[in-house]
């Protein structure tokens, strides 16, 4: 009696892990996408989307354990990112997900910006 609940016990905490594998996994993935598709300046909102699908394809395929399937998505708007995705774990129907939403920057822009305001502060010390 004591063996078959030992074992019990065992695989429930190794599919626990899984689980919670998963879902630290999907929170960085979708995190990540949406960051990169953020970065995108000089791409109209349909590119910047295409680029983070393409790359979702590639990265929400490998690395998850026990899942029996993964579906994604990303809106991107004027300002913002957002990508969505969400799982289920085979056998038991956990659902496990995780949404994150960037606002767009523009690298460039923004170092611009920050020489610009440099420049002024040391203009005005200077005076």
């Amino acid at each position: 009696m004591i063996v078959p609940v030992a074992v019990a016990l065992t695989g429930m905490i190794f599919y626990l892990a899984f689980y919670l594998y998963d879902q630290c996994i999907v929170t960085q993935d979708t995190y990540i996408l949406a960051f990169r598709g953020s970065l995108c300046c000089g791409l109209d909102a349909g590119e910047v989307k295409r680029n983070v699908l393409s790359e979702s394809a590639g990265r929400f395929r490998k690395k998850y354990v026990g899942i029996s399937r993964i579906e994604y998505a990303a809106e991107v708007g004027k300002s913002t990112v957002t990508v969505e995705a969400k799982g289920t774990m085979t056998g038991t129907g956990w659902g496990f997900g995780a949404k994150w939403q960037v606002q767009r920057t523009c690298p460039v822009e923004c170092i611009r910006k920050a020489k610009l305001a440099l420049k002024i502060k040391n203009g005005l010390e200077a005076h």
